[in-house]
């Protein structure tokens, strides 16, 4: 397999060494958490960090640990800002 595939939907994503099993949009997207609610991740200002809530209610989600289409997945910072979600195993 040539350059860099997103691990859940197996589309092609620019190649990124530093994050070798990162998620397409589309598929960061549908990111839930273990009970099946919505995600979304931020940075908590411009000099990074990070931040989770329920897409749902906007209540804080206490971890990185979320799912897309059943498959561990894990959010955080990236490394020059943003966020990445990256396959679990």
């Amino acid at each position: 397999m040539d350059g860099q595939h997103c691990p859940i939907c197996r589309g092609r994503v620019p190649i990124n060494p530093r994050y070798p099993r990162y998620l397409c949009s589309a598929c960061a997207a549908r990111a839930l958490a273990p009970d099946g609610r919505p995600l979304r991740f931020y940075n908590i200002d411009l000099s990074g960090g990070f931040q989770a809530f329920y897409a749902d209610t906007d209540a804080p989600y206490p971890s990185h640990a979320c799912q897309v289409d059943g498959i561990a997945c894990r959010a955080d910072e990236a490394r020059f800002g943003g966020i990445v979600i990256e396959r679990a195993d």
